[in-house]
């Protein structure tokens, strides 16, 4: 009996002994574990940053008030243009006392403003040497005895006009062909007028006059040493170049 009481006692020591053995080496295996990680609660997400706002335009300053119609003056762009057609010159010859041309045209205003104040010269010359120079000074005079009473155009309007160009006979320069005198007349025309808001315009043309010929050739000129006389069949020639201003 105390045999087996002692053998009873080793065993409980014995499990006391490997127990405390068990404990011990689970306490060093935990220890021997990494420690868990720590949670870290993530960061709220930053705020976004607004753009600054682009500057705004400056307002543009207002327009002035357009000024009433009946006050504004005409662009430079809006003038009257007289245009003139090349005339018709009905009868021309000599007297004893002068020389004489009736002559009809058309007048037409081709600008964009109307042509007011136009004083109109139909003027008679002779062909002579220095051409150009004789016809300068007579567009250089002013029309102070127009063949009409001054008139106006609006833009796109014409107007027909006639009337007699004389000179004196004493002024004829003749010119020679064959050893005869011969007359050559020359109508110059001149228009002057206020093309837009008082600035001046002015057309001028000048065409040779002869008698016609039954060959259509060139023109007979008016011979002086013959009697005077008029002649119907007249026939003109561009005579320069026409000039607008």
């Amino acid at each position: 009996m105390p045999a087996a009481i002692g053998g009873l006692l080793v065993l409980v020591i014995a499990f006391f002994l490997w127990r405390r053995r068990r404990v011990a080496a689970e306490a060093a295996e935990v220890a021997q574990r990494p420690a868990p990680a720590r949670f870290v609660p993530p960061s709220p997400p930053a705020a976004p940053v607004e753009p600054e706002p682009a500057p705004l335009p400056e307002p543009s300053p207002p327009s002035p008030a357009a000024a009433p119609q009946f006050l504004e003056r005409p662009a430079p762009s809006e003038r009257a243009w007289l245009d003139l057609a090349a005339p018709t010159v009905h009868r021309a010859g000599v007297n004893l006392v002068t020389a004489t041309a009736d002559v009809s045209l058309t007048v037409r205003n081709e600008g964009s403003a109307p042509a007011r104040d136009i004083r109109l010269a139909i003027l008679l010359t002779s062909a002579q040497p220095g051409q150009d120079a004789v016809l300068d000074a007579l567009y250089a005079e002013p029309v102070a005895r127009p063949i009409v009473p001054p008139f106006t155009l609006a833009p796109g309007d014409e107007k027909v006009v006639r009337g007699l160009a004389t000179m004196p006979r004493e002024a004829i320069v003749a010119l020679s062909a064959a050893d005869r005198p011969m007359f050559v007349p020359v109508v110059a025309l001149n228009a002057v007028y206020d093309a837009a808001g008082g600035a001046p315009g002015q057309t001028t043309a000048a065409f040779a006059v002869g008698v016609e010929r039954a060959d259509g050739a060139k023109l007979a000129p008016m011979w002086l040493d013959e009697p005077s006389r008029m002649y119907d069949a007249i026939a003109i020639r561009a005579h320069g170049t026409t000039v607008k201003r």
